[in-house]
C-alpha cells in the first residue's frame, strides 16, 4: 500500500509514561499537502461570494467569514474540524464506555459543499481514548494539531500544482453540545444557569423569552476574555457566565475565536435531538386519540414504498417502549426520512386541524429549511418565523 499510495503515517504521542497513556496524531500539514497535491485553482472556493449578496450557499457567504480579517485580502485555506466520541464495542453491551474513543477529523472548507460531504473528503487527525481526553484535557490532546495549525496560519504550505504558498486556519469546529462545550471551555453541566455558548441568557429565561425578541445578549470576544480572566483569577476556578476555562483553539490560533467558531450542529440538535423526541410525543398523542395503533403505525412504516436513497435510510419500526423513552430512536438519516415522509405515511389518518399534527408539520418545514443547500434573506426570515411559531 505504501508503495502505491501516498500514506501519511500516524505519530504516537505519550500522555503519561507510567500507565502507557498515548494517542495517535496524523500530521495535518502532510495530509493537507497530499490532498492539495494535484489540485487545480478551479477546484477551490477561496473567495467570498461577490455575485448575489443575499444568496447563501456556503459559510463563505456568511457574516462570520466576512468579518474574519484573515480571509479579507488574499486567498486562504479554511479548515473545518469535527470532534466526536464513538464506541468501538457494542454501545449497549457491558464494554460500553470502556473502549470509547475521541476522534478529531478535518475537512477542507475550500471544496464546494457537495464535495465536502463525501467520505473521501473527510480526513482523520487524532484518535485518543475518551477517558484520556477527559483526564488530560483537550489542551494536551490537541497540542500537536494546534502546533501545525499555528504554522499554517503564520507560514502556510507550498502547493506545487498552484505554484504558490497558501496560509489557512480553522473556521469552525463541529461537535455535539457536550463536545463543543468541552473543547470550547464552557461548563458541561446543562442544568446550570448559563448553559448556552452563544448568549449570556440564564437557563430560566429559555422557556419564557423568544430568541427573536433580541433580549438575549450574544457572547463576544471582549466579554469572553473578561470571563476567562475572572475564572483564572478565582482561587476556586468558579465558572463565570458558563465559562470554565480558556478555549484551546482560541488560545493558540490568532484568527479563530470560541464565540463564533462553534456553530450549532443540525445532526445532533435536530435530527438526533429534537426530532425523535417530538415524533415520540406526537405518536403517543395520536395513539391516545385512537387515530391509529402502534401496530398500524409500524405497518405504515414497513409497507411504505421507499425509493432511491430512502431505501437505505428507511426508518426502523417504533419500539413498544418508545413512550417511556420519549424517543423513537433511529439515527439522523432515518429520523429525517420518517419526518419528511410522514404526511404520505399517516396523513390520511390524522385530521389536518389537529394541533399536534400542525406542530409536527411545522417542525418538518423547519428541518427542510435548515437542511436546504441554498438560502436567501427571505428564506431565513421565514425560518425565523417558523421557529417562533413552533
Amino acid at each position: 500500500m505504501k508503495a502505491n499510495f501516498s500514506v501519511v503515517e500516524p505519530v504516537e504521542y505519550i500522555l503519561e509514561n507510567r500507565d502507557n497513556r498515548t494517542f495517535q496524531y496524523v500530521p495535518i500539514l502532510r495530509s493537507l499537502s497530499q490532498v492539495l497535491k494535484n489540485i487545480e485553482e478551479k477546484d477551490l472556493v477561496t473567495q467570498k461570494n461577490t455575485g448575489c449578496a443575499s444568496r447563501y450557499q456556503s459559510f463563505h457567504d456568511g457574516s462570520h467569514f466576512h468579518a474574519n480579517e484573515f480571509f479579507a485580502d488574499v486567498e486562504k485555506l479554511s479548515l473545518i474540524l469535527y470532534i466526536e466520541d464513538f464506541e468501538v464495542c457494542n454501545p449497549l453491551g457491558t464494554s460500553r464506555k470502556i473502549h470509547k474513543v475521541t476522534a478529531v477529523y478535518w475537512v477542507l472548507g475550500n471544496f464546494p459543499a457537495h464535495a465536502r460531504s463525501t467520505l473521501a473528503s473527510i480526513n482523520l487527525a487524532i484518535l485518543c481514548k475518551a477517558d484520556d481526553t477527559k483526564r488530560f484535557g483537550f489542551q494536551k490532546v490537541l497540542e500537536p494539531l494546534l502546533t501545525d495549525l499555528q504554522s499554517l496560519e503564520k507560514n502556510g504550505i507550498f502547493i506545487p500544482s498552484l505554484g504558490k504558498v497558501m496560509k489557512g486556519t480553522v473556521v469552525s469546529v463541529v461537535a455535539d453540545n457536550l463536545g463543543a462545550h468541552s473543547v470550547g471551555g464552557f461548563i458541561e453541566n446543562f442544568t446550570g444557569s448559563h448553559v448556552c455558548r452563544f448568549c449570556l441568557a440564564d437557563r430560566s429565561q429559555f422557556q419564557t423569552t423568544e430568541v427573536r425578541s433580541g433580549l438575549f445578549q450574544r457572547r463576544d470576544k471582549e466579554q469572553h476574555s473578561l470571563h476567562v480572566e475572572a475564572v483564572l483569577s478565582s482561587p476556586t476556578s468558579t465558572p463565570c457566565y458558563g465559562v470554565k476555562k480558556q478555549c484551546a483553539l482560541s488560545e493558540k490560533l490568532d484568527h479563530f475565536h470560541v464565540t463564533s467558531g462553534y456553530p450549532p450542529d443540525a445532526l445532533h440538535d435536530l435530527l438526533e435531538g429534537l426530532v425523535p423526541v417530538e415524533l415520540a410525543l406526537s405518536f403517543q398523542a395520536f395513539i391516545k386519540k385512537k387515530y391509529f395503533s402502534l401496530v398500524e403505525l409500524n405497518n405504515c412504516i414497513r409497507q411504505f414504498p421507499y425509493k432511491w436513497s430512502d431505501q437505505t435510510n428507511r426508518p426502523h419500526l417504533i419500539p413498544a417502549h418508545f413512550s417511556s423513552k420519549r424517543s423513537v430512536g433511529g439515527n439522523a438519516h432515518e429520523n429525517w426520512c420518517m419526518l419528511r415522509l410522514l404526511p404520505l405515511m399517516i396523513g390520511l389518518k390524522v385530521p389536518e386541524d389537529d394541533e399536534v399534527w400542525q406542530m409536527l408539520m411545522t417542525l418538518k418545514d423547519i428541518v427542510e429549511l435548515v437542511m436546504a443547500p441554498v438560502h436567501t434573506e427571505q428564506s431565513i426570515c421565514y425560518l425565523d418565523s417558523l421557529i417562533s411559531e413552533h
